[in-house]
């Protein structure tokens, strides 16, 4: 059987809430997931844990009633923004045409 392709990666070192480690734990442990893993998605929340109550609580809102995990919630604002910045660069382009037209 074909081996699934892994992205590499290294070993470091840092420090987090215990309590988030925990319930990071329990939850992959309780959804099969790896270790490592259950890690990234610690990290995950503790970006979450770091904004205001308001702001966590409806941005967690939309990832449930999306129906995506937090990952694929984030690569949506990345590619989101990523469009915003694809228009604007076109708007500005179309613009100094305009202009040089005028000129």
């Amino acid at each position: 059987m074909a081996k699934t392709p892994t992205v590499e990666r290294e070993t470091v070192t840092f420090r987090l809430p215990a309590t988030l480690l925990e319930r990071v734990r329990k939850e992959g442990s309780d959804r099969g997931l790896a270790y490592v893993r259950s890690i990234e998605e610690a990290l995950e929340v503790y970006f979450f844990s770091r904004l205001p109550p308001p702001m966590a609580e409806e941005l967690e809102r939309d990832i449930k009633d999306l129906k995506v995990s937090r990952e694929n919630y984030f690569y949506s604002l990345v590619a989101a923004r990523y469009r915003q910045l694809i228009s604007r660069s076109a708007a500005t382009q179309r613009n100094s045409a305009a202009k040089s037209k005028r000129g």
